[in-house]
């Protein structure tokens, strides 16, 4: 980058080598100061209005001068907030529709290679005895800080991103206009201890560096408050929760003085108050806490399992008879505990056991997926309530951060919603290199960081563990620096070694395992003997339904057609479904839209995933007919590997706590680990998670082919009839038995049948589960089976992230569905306005002679004729009752779906019906008058 004092002929070439300015057409040269924002809970406001960026190439490295009021920032890019660079050149109209095909390639990266500078202006009125503090909440990439033309703070400290450093600036700012600048590096993973996106998928151009949190702005008086928190202590039956409010008092001045501490604790009529004083000596700070007892609170729960009341804590320090600082936040009452499970001699595969986890003493079977936030680190709040409202619908309880922890905005959503998270340090750069081999900046940065984000996470309801290592644990001499950072901060749920099953000196071993990552059949999910173990100490790629997996699933996803229409062109979809795909793990062409540098996983090629396909269920000639098979085989095995993980959670030796899919989302569009699709789309994975996370709920386990339920809400269910039908090709029915359900308590699961094929069946066959209550349906699940059954070759999948190996002509056979008659179905909708949302509800009844296989409903755009509009119609987010379902002649089924009425941007709804053997329809859906 250039230097001060470079001849400014050197200054001149370079910007000419490097990447262009970036002109902005009617943009101020010198900008109006944003008027700093009112403060917030915390006594901060957020710096978001009046930023912009400029290469170095082009602005040159003169801090002094760029960080004066008044600079004339000609040509710079306004940004909305403070936010990455390529989120700041999106936002500024470079590179349009960036994600479709393959154009992101086409962004060049050499503009980034360079320092760029973040710049804004802002007017503020110092108080005359106040102290005026600047916070900068993370910087991804190293940057030097400036204000007003003076250098605050350099990049050998100023580097993070989830580091927290406050600035005492009071003497550096003015009354009017004031200017911060940061001159930010180019952010590596493989250097600094930063945020990244590992192999989720390709890196962003800029490779995440610039702001992902606006910096703040704190005006306290003589007497700071900082760290105000919350520590509870239950007591096991809720009857009452001893609360300690802890803070920090920081005296700004060379006096002596008094401060008292006072607030309340607050919920609904319940209130209440404290107060304390305490003498400050000259600039010192000093910790103070205040006692509290709640006596039966209200407890915050999993959504499934109960409320999610929250407590609000509202705090202020006053000196000199007037307020100087002040802090409030929500937090919730609940207990987190985990351990291992019991050890049975001879039978338990792994030597310690698995990590379970329990709330408020209910144990309870994590089911959750990895998030992934947006490439370019944008955030939109309305869009996180609709994934969280995904979360919600799937049945799942549990959101996965490795690293990218999201801003508090979602952690505040998830608190709201009793979506739990799962936090911890990320994988596969340097956070995980041994502590030996950290400079001191990085030994610094670590316990910097360690602080922020154990303060960040503490006093959230929905945060129930925090792992302190991914694919490694944190070694002697690195443990104890989170350990100490955690323990400062009070944290108060357990803590985790490694996503693996590895351990910790302190921490001891973690009980959890991850993978595979790749195709594996239904089977393979509920397989839970000593076979599918292995040899690997740390049960990586050991992914049958057994312990804790903290990260896996069958590999691609495959997206809808209309959302595969909206990213890629018609030549990117063949090489999707290519049938040199389907002969074997490597075949088929790198694709773009996945990692495409992970040859251990091997996701970017299709073939581990499209050859098991291509044998169970048979050909494909083009896209239409490999959108039938992909989407039927992703139902099935994504509702395979939720069921098991349910279905084995009671074993003795072996039982099944946790699994977390990866992954749920994805930073882009994406071919790979996702549950939904970043346009909200919702492929036959999601519909089998689904189903697989009903709140009450009857499945099959493919290995014992036993029929099972489980209760997953927090009461106790009772008065359950099983119905178990065997259903030949031709609709014949050879088996059905009726079975009463033994009364199931809060999250527990029995084996209430059996559902083996009876002789004379045809090799694929369907399998019928109806759970009832005084007949009425309470979970009904179609599954479509063979008498020849998947054959795993386990010696040759353990510890591979490649997927399942078959045995010789090991594949189930479904190739009976191709011969399926044609269904016929009557079908009607209506739509009905609740509040801002339209709720539509199509009903479906199959008519004729066979059955309509793998119905799917789609909302979609239409006009005053009741037909769809051209182009993409299709209405995104959506949350169906049910969909993808299965009904025989005389049966029908009601569906219901709910979305946003602006999404259908002045169009009238209509519905669009598809299915395995059943030809495209479209059904009115008129609003009720």
């Amino acid at each position: 980058m250039p230097k001060p004092g470079r001849p400014q002929a050197a200054l001149a070439a370079c910007a000419l080598l490097a990447a262009p300015p970036y002109a902005v057409s009617g943009a101020p040269a010198r900008p109006e100061p944003a008027v700093l924002a009112p403060a917030g809970e915390d006594g901060a406001s957020e710096l978001v209005k009046g930023w912009r960026i400029q290469s170095s190439s082009v602005a040159g490295s003169d801090g002094a001068r760029i960080s004066r009021p008044g600079y004339r920032a000609s040509g710079w890019l306004p940004i909305g907030r403070p936010e990455t660079l390529m989120a700041g050149l999106l936002e500024n109209g470079r590179y349009p529709n960036v994600f479709f095909s393959d154009r992101l390639r086409s962004v060049p990266t050499g503009q980034f290679s360079v320092n760029w500078w973040y710049r804004d202006e802002v007017t503020l009125h110092p108080r005359r005895d106040g102290h005026t503090f600047l916070t900068m909440d993370g910087v991804s990439g190293t940057a030097d800080l400036w204000v007003n033309g003076t250098r605050i703070d350099g990049r050998s400290r100023l580097q993070g991103s989830y580091a927290r450093f406050e600035y005492d600036v009071t003497r550096y700012v003015r009354e009017g206009a004031n200017a911060i600048a940061l001159d930010v590096a180019p952010n590596r993973a493989k250097t600094y201890l930063t945020g990244s996106r590992l192999d989720w998928n390709p890196a962003a151009p800029d490779r995440g560096t610039g702001l992902e949190r606006p910096p703040k702005i704190v005006q306290d008086g003589p007497v700071s408050l900082r760290d105000t928190h919350v520590v509870q202590r239950n007591a096991r039956d809720f009857s009452r929760s001893e609360l300690t409010v802890k803070a920090l008092l920081r005296n700004n001045t060379g006096a002596a003085r008094r401060a008292e501490f006072s607030g309340a604790v607050l919920r609904g009529a319940t209130r209440l108050p404290f107060r304390t004083t305490v003498t400050l000596p000259p600039n010192a700070t000093r910790p103070i806490a205040v006692r509290l007892r709640l006596r039966h609170p209200d407890v915050w729960w999993p959504y499934q399992l109960g409320g999610q009341p929250l407590y609000h804590l509202a705090a202020r320090v006053r000196a000199a008879g007037r307020e100087t600082g002040r802090y409030a936040e929500d937090f919730g009452i609940r207990t987190v505990t985990s351990s291992l499970t019991r050890v049975v001699p001879g039978r338990t595969h792994a030597p310690h056991g698995y990590r379970r986890f329990a709330v408020n003493g209910v144990p309870i079977v994590i089911r959750g997926g990895g998030w992934s936030p947006d490439m370019f680190l944008r955030y939109s709040s309305r869009n996180v309530r609709d994934q969280l409202a995904y979360v919600k619908d799937l049945g799942l309880n549990a959101l996965r951060f490795e690293g990218n922890f999201p801003p508090d905005d979602m952690l505040r959503q998830m608190d709201r919603e009793g979506v739990l998270a799962m936090t911890g340090w990320q994988c596969c750069d340097r956070w995980e290199d041994p502590y030996a081999k950290w400079g001191k900046e990085l030994k610094d940065s670590a316990a910097v960081q360690a602080a922020a984000v154990s303060r960040r996470l503490r006093d959230h309801p929905s945060v129930f563990t925090f792992f302190q290592g991914s694919d490694a644990a944190p070694d002697a001499l690195k443990e104890p620096v989170y350990l100490s950072a955690f323990k400062a901060a009070d944290w108060g749920t357990p803590q985790v070694a490694s996503a693996e099953y590895k351990a910790s000196p302190r921490l001891g071993p973690s009980g959890a395992k991850e993978g595979p990552y790749n195709y594996v059949p239904p089977v393979y999910w509920w397989s839970n003997g000593r076979e599918t173990a292995g040899r690997d100490p740390s049960y990586t790629n050991a992914g049958s339904g057994w312990g804790f997996d903290t990260e896996t699933s069958a590999g691609n996803t495959v997206p809808t057609q209309d959302s595969l229409d909206r990213f890629l062109t018609p030549q990117d979809q063949a090489a999707i479904w290519d049938p040199a795909t389907a002969r074997g793990p490597r075949s088929g062409r790198d694709l773009f839209h996945v990692y495409p540098y992970n040859d251990y996983t091997r996701t970017a090629r299709m073939g581990q995933y499209n050859t098991p396909l291509w044998h169970r269920y048979g050909p494909w000639s083009d896209m239409a007919s490999y959108q039938r098979i992909a989407q039927m085989g992703g139902y099935e095995i994504a509702r395979a590997q939720f069921e098991a993980y349910l279905g084995n959670s009671k074993d003795p030796a072996n039982p099944s706590t946790g699994v977390i899919y990866w992954m749920m989302n994805k930073a882009w569009p994406s071919l790979q680990w996702n549950v939904y699709g970043q346009d909200f789309d919702q492929p036959g994975v999601y519909f089998g998670a689904k189903k697989a996370g009903e709140p009450v709920h009857v499945m099959y386990d493919y290995a014992t082919r036993a029929v099972k339920v489980a209760n997953l809400t927090g009461r106790r269910q009772a008065g359950l009839t099983a119905r178990v039908r065997l259903i030949d090709l031709d609709g014949a029915v050879k088996r059905t038995s009726r079975v009463a359900v033994p009364a199931l308590a809060a999250q527990d699961v029995r084996t209430v049948a059996a559902a083996r094929a009876p002789q004379g069946i045809s090799r694929t066959y369907f399998l019928e589960l109806t759970l009832s209550r005084h007949g009425t349906a309470v979970s009904r699940n179609v599954y479509w089976l063979s008498t020849k059954p998947d054959v795993v070759d386990w010696a040759n999948t353990l510890g591979k992230g490649s997927g399942a190996a078959f045995r010789p002509d090991g594949y189930a056979d479904l190739t009976g569905l191709r011969d399926l008659r044609k269904a016929a179905v009557r079908a009607s909708a209506t739509t009905r306005r609740d509040g801002a949302d339209l709720v539509t509800t199509v009903t479906i009844k199959a008519t004729g002679t066979a059955p309509a296989v793998f119905t799917r409903a789609d909302v979609r755009r239409g006009g005053p004729g009741g037909r769809p509009l051209p182009g993409g119609d299709q209405v995104l987010p959506i949350r169906w009752s049910d969909n993808d379902v299965t009904l025989w002649p005389g049966q029908s089924q009601t569906l219901t779906a709910r979305y946003r009425a602006s999404d259908l941007r002045g169009a009238v709804p209509v519905v669009g019906l598809t299915g395995w053997n059943l030809p495209r329809r479209t059904v009115p859906a008129p609003a009720r008058r």
